[in-house]
C-alpha cells in the first residue's frame, strides 16, 4: 500500500505536468529543420479529439466547448509548432503527414500519463460507461445472453449496448464508428491488426435436398451444385465463402434467394423449398434441429474463422471497452468448456 501523502503528491505532480508541459521533439517544420518545443497535454487531447472526430464541430461537442474555441486551439497549436497539422475542408478535417506523426506520438504520451495515474491511485474509480458491441446473428444466439450476464456480474458500471444483425451490416456499423467492438468472420486465421482470433467452425447443409444424399451425416460440395439454396446477401462473409468454394471447383451455387434473417432461413429449410448453409452452433436455438436435416459439407469442408475486433488500432481502447473485450474471450471459452456452444473450435 502506497502512503496517501505520497499518492497525493504524485497526483499533484501529474496535474501540474498536464497543465504545464509535455516535451515533444518535432523533427518536421516548414523549413525542414529540427526543432524542440513544449506542448501542453491539454492541447494534445484536443488535437486527438479533432482527428478522431474528423470534424472540429464534432470534436467541440465531445470536448464540451464551442467550435470557434476548438478551431482557435488548433490554430494556436499549429502556430506554436510551426507546422500545419490538419487539412480543413467542407467535409471536415484530416491529419497532414506531420499531423499523423504527432497523433501517434501524442497517443503514446497520453497513454503513459494515464497509465501512471492509474498505477499510483489507491482508490481506483469503477470502470463504467457505454460499450457498443456488434454481433452477427449466428454469434449472438449463444454469446449475447452469457456476455450480458458476465458484464453485469463483473462490471456493473458498464452499460452494454448489443447490436445483432447479419455480418455485413455489423461490419458497416464498425467501419462507421458506431461500434466499439464486434465479432467478425474471416476465411483464415491470419493475424490482423486490432483483431483477436476466437474460434473456428465448420459449415453444414441444413435441409432435405432432393434427391437425398447417400449419407445422412455428410454431403460433398459437388453434390450441392443442383441443390436450391437460400443464403444471406452478397455482402455477408458466409455468402462470400460459399461462392468462392463453389468457384474453386468450377461451379456456381444455385442460389434462389437472399435472406437476411436466421429465423427465415430455418423456416425455408423446414418447408423443403430450399436448403441453407449454416454453422452447427446456431442449431441450438431451434426447437427440433434434427427435423431440419443436418449434413456436414465435405470434399472440401467449409470452415470460417471468428475474431473479436476493436473499432481502431490507432490507440488502446478505453478501460470499459477493454473489459468487455476480455469478457467476450472469457465467455466464449466458458461456454465451450461447458458444452454450451457445440460445433466450435477455440483458436
Amino acid at each position: 500500500m502506497i502512503d496517501r501523502p505520497v499518492v497525493e503528491f504524485v497526483r499533484r505532480t501529474i496535474r501540474q505536468a498536464e497543465r504545464r508541459a509535455a516535451h515533444l521533439v518535432m523533427t518536421r517544420t516548414s523549413l525542414g529543420r529540427r526543432r524542440t518545443t513544449t506542448v501542453d497535454i491539454a492541447q494534445l487531447r484536443d488535437f486527438i479529439a479533432a482527428v478522431d472526430a474528423g470534424s472540429l464541430s464534432r470534436a467541440a461537442g465531445v470536448l464540451h466547448v464551442s467550435q470557434p474555441a476548438i478551431s482557435q486551439r488548433m490554430a494556436n497549436l499549429e502556430a506554436h509548432l510551426g507546422v500545419r497539422l490538419l487539412d480543413r475542408g467542407p467535409r471536415g478535417v484530416r491529419p497532414t503527414p506531420a499531423g499523423e506523426a504527432l497523433y501517434r506520438d501524442a497517443q503514446q504520451l497520453i497513454r503513459q500519463f494515464d497509465r501512471l495515474t492509474r498505477d499510483i491511485t489507491v482508490d481506483r474509480p469503477q470502470v463504467r460507461g457505454p460499450v457498443a458491441v456488434g454481433l452477427p446473428t449466428t454469434v449472438a444466439a449463444p454469446l449475447a445472453p452469457a456476455l450480458f450476464s458476465w458484464v453485469r456480474t463483473h462490471y456493473p458500471g458498464i452499460h452494454l449496448q448489443l447490436f445483432e444483425s447479419m455480418s455485413g451490416y455489423v461490419n458497416e456499423l464498425l467501419l462507421a464508428g458506431r461500434l466499439d467492438l464486434a465479432t467478425v468472420f474471416r476465411e483464415d486465421d491470419a493475424p490482423r491488426s486490432a483483431e483477436l482470433p476466437l474460434y473456428s467452425e465448420e459449415l453444414y447443409l441444413i435441409g432435405q435436398p432432393k434427391p437425398a444424399p447417400a449419407s445422412p451425416d455428410e454431403v460433398s460440395l459437388v453434390d450441392l451444385r443442383h441443390v436450391p439454396l437460400v443464403t444471406p446477401g452478397v455482402h455477408s462473409n458466409l455468402r462470400t465463402l460459399v461462392d468462392r468454394a463453389f468457384a474453386a471447383h468450377g461451379m456456381t451455387p444455385l442460389n434462389i434467394g437472399d435472406v437476411e434473417s436466421l429465423g427465415t432461413l430455418f423456416r425455408i429449410a423446414e418447408s423443403g423449398e430450399a436448403c441453407t448453409i449454416l454453422p452447427r452452433s446456431v442449431l441450438a436455438i431451434h426447437a427440433d434441429p434434427n427435423s431440419l436435416g443436418i449434413r456436414r459439407i465435405v470434399d472440401p469442408s467449409l470452415r470460417r474463422y471468428i475474431a473479436v475486433r476493436t473499432a481502431t488500432d490507432r490507440y488502446e481502447p478505453r478501460d470499459s471497452v477493454a473489459a468487455v473485450h476480455r469478457g467476450i474471450v472469457e465467455v466464449t471459452r466458458e461456454l465451450t468448456a461447458a458444452g454450451r456452444w457445440p460445433g466450435i473450435h477455440l483458436t
